[in-house]
């Protein structure tokens, strides 16, 4: 956003006597608005407001495309009022020049106290009146998301405009969230001056107590010491919804005991097309989301397979309008904790005319946004893109909308935070930050650069696992070390691009790989799948480098993506044989008999004592019983209306028998108790 302060003086004099125009009541004064529009009207919109965007006091547009006969507007303002003039675009371009070359002016008293031509998104000017001293506007809540995992610990942060007339360089601000404590805290921004926007995040992080919808409330207590002039527009509020969190159990162990089981979930018949990677839903049960590489002519493609794995399985396929270029030979997909999700493209130019424009792109996982886009020539349904990474080969969720990435042609670790997404098929990206990480070196593969080379974050500790598969390695990064070294210039304008150097890296793995390809980690192990041999392998990840524990022979090449799913089992892609497959081990989880189905967790297994039971359902009568490997009944106890219990084991250490029973469902887990 462009903003203008014009210091009216001659304009403030003839407010003040009674000077009307004929067409505005007494106490008011007309603005006449003259726009020329470009050649896309329906983009353009503009509004007369209060400081920061509120009141609204008069708006107008969209206009027509390829019309750009002049509009003139006359509006009538309130004398006494501080009024801004905001001039919009929706797709981020102004009204000048690249297509046509429009204008606008705003003009009281026959003075011209805005005009422009030239902006993104937007510009705004003070047209009127003299703003309060104190005077600051809370305008957005940028993080949490919407939706909120219950084992997040999320940053509270946002953005405000100084909306009064004296510099602020002292901040008071608080934040509550339900009932809980009120968080204060003080921020020092820099000589924030007349309509200059200041983004904060409070030190002081929220967990959620619990499940359900919460409000946040943010506001402005005091500005240099003072209490704000205009209390309101000191706060700004949002409802999220905290969704619990899929505990995964760690059985991975079992796999290296007897013979797994194969299930194919998905083949060629679905339109399934060099699948390259897969992930969960993290809030829909058991929603497996597969991302198709496809041809460079037509770009990539998803399934959604609903119920994975269960007998009403079901599967989407969807194509965006636009993937030639937002999706095209993507390499890798990752969801994030609020539903939104990246890709990253494998290609050297997502324009297809041989330039170094291509990047990671966010996706919505809303049926009703994602891929319903109208079609070839538009922007598509994307959220949002950035374009500083060709040969993108791998993409792992850090927080909110930001990433990290693979970049193959720059051989280094990438960072991208989109912020705040431009909506479906928009273009903004000015607020986006990008940090790349110029001494963690990496290297496409040799034999087929088109591999992809994946990695996953490891969010209880903050080491980013990266398979280095033109080393034949895996590495990890510690994201909360390295340090600005220098800026830098992209292709495009965003907040922040900027070189860093200096993290702490170690090297995991690199022994007995041929071409690593697919990674994920739960707890102290790791599993990596080799594209050459179709082998995934097993660590021991507590520490490094890290211990090979064993591995499974599918005996099959061109395994991608692996994923340990929400019950612990592996679910991988492959490339060669267009196939998504399940991998169960013989006894998992130590599990001998199940028919409440996939949603049945028992967590943790192994167990200190105490453990607890999802049952995937909420059951209105469930018995639980427990004995030793004799027979022995230990426990045995029935719950009404229940769907996690949470139980424990109040005996030696050693092997138990855990019996769930609810009408005609039984399941029977061997349970172990260190």
């Amino acid at each position: 956003m462009k903003l203008k302060y014009i210091f009216l003086t001659f304009i403030f004099a003839l407010t003040i006597s009674n000077h009307v125009k004929a067409q505005c009541a007494t106490g008011e004064t007309e603005a006449l608005l003259n726009i020329i529009p470009d050649n896309y009207g329906s983009e353009t919109t503009w509004e007369f407001s209060g400081p920061g965007g509120s009141p609204v006091y008069a708006s107008g547009g969209p206009y027509t495309d390829d019309n750009t006969t002049p509009i003139n507007v006359s509006v009538c303002l309130d004398t006494n009022a501080v009024v801004m003039f905001t001039i919009f675009d929706s797709y981020g371009d102004g009204i000048c020049c690249g297509e046509g070359n429009g204008s606008y002016t705003v003009t009281i008293d026959g003075i011209s106290v805005a005009s422009g031509a030239e902006y993104t998104t937007s510009e705004s000017t003070l047209v009127l009146g003299n703003p309060l001293d104190f005077d600051c506007m809370i305008q957005l809540i940028s993080s949490p998301s919407l939706q909120v995992s219950s084992n997040e610990t999320a940053t509270i942060s946002g953005t405000l405009m100084n909306t009064g007339a004296i510099t602020v360089t002292d901040l008071s601000l608080s934040y509550q969230i339900g009932t809980e404590a009120v968080v204060t805290e003080s921020f020092s921004p820099s000589s924030l001056a007349f309509l200059d926007q200041y983004e904060f995040s409070f030190s002081t992080l929220w967990s959620p107590a619990s499940t359900g919808e919460e409000t946040i409330v943010i506001w402005v207590k005091t500005i240099n010491n003072v209490s704000d002039m205009n209390p309101s527009n000191d706060n700004v509020s949002t409802n999220v919804n905290v969704y619990e969190a899929t505990v995964i159990p760690n059985i991975l162990g079992d796999y290296l005991e007897g013979t797994p089981t194969y299930t194919t979930i998905a083949t060629a018949s679905d339109q399934l097309d060099k699948p390259t990677d897969l992930d969960f839903h993290p809030f829909r049960n058991q929603e497996l989301w597969v991302i198709n590489e496809e041809n460079v002519s037509g770009g990539g493609t998803t399934l959604t397979i609903s119920n994975a794995s269960e007998p009403t399985q079901s599967i989407e396929f969807k194509e965006d309008g636009n993937n030639w270029h937002f999706m095209s030979l993507p390499t890798a997909m990752a969801f994030g904790t609020n539903g939104n999700w990246a890709s990253s493209p494998g290609v050297f130019d997502a324009n297809h005319n041989g330039t170094e424009f291509t990047g990671p792109t966010l996706w919505s996982s809303d049926m009703s946004i994602y891929a319903e886009n109208a079609g070839p020539g538009t922007n598509g349904s994307h959220l949002d893109m950035l374009h500083e990474s060709p040969h993108s080969m791998g993409i792992a969720h850090h927080s909110g909308n930001a990433y990290w990435v693979f970049d193959g042609h720059n051989t280094d670790i990438v960072f991208y935070d989109f912020k705040q997404d431009h909506g479906p098929g928009q273009s903004y990206h000015d607020d986006a930050v990008i940090h790349r990480y110029e001494d963690v070196n990496v290297a496409r593969d040799g034999s087929d650069p088109t591999i992809p080379s994946h990695l996953i974050l490891n969010k209880d500790n903050g080491w980013l696992y990266i398979v280095d598969i033109g080393n034949d390695r895996v590495i990890r990064m510690n994201t909360a070390t390295g340090s600005f070294s220098s800026n830098l210039t992209g292709y495009e304008s965003v907040a922040e691009y900027a070189a860093y150097m200096g993290v702490e890296q170690e090297t995991v793995v690199d022994t007995g790989l041929e071409q690593p390809c697919g990674i994920d980690i739960i707890e102290d192990r790791m599993i990596v799948s080799d594209y050459a041999n179709g082998d995934i392998r097993f660590y021991d990840i507590s520490e490094t480098p890290a211990s090979y524990l064993g591995k499974i022979e599918t005996g099959v090449t061109g395994i991608t993506g692996v994923k340990i799913g929400p019950e612990g089992n592996i679910w991988y892609a492959n490339r060669l044989t267009n196939e998504v497959l399940k991998i169960e081990p013989e006894n998992s989880l130590g599990i001998i008999e199940n028919n409440f189905g996939e949603g049945l967790l028992v967590f943790p297994n192994p167990t200190d004592g105490n453990f607890s039971i999802d049952l995937g359902n909420n059951y209105q009568t469930v018995t639980i019983s427990m004995t030793d490997l004799n027979g022995k009944l230990i426990q045995l106890k029935t719950y009404n209306d229940n769907q996690v219990l949470n139980l424990k084991i109040d005996q030696p250490i050693g092997i138990y028998l855990l019996i769930i029973e609810s009408g005609d469902k039984k399941a029977v887990i061997k349970l172990i108790k260190e």
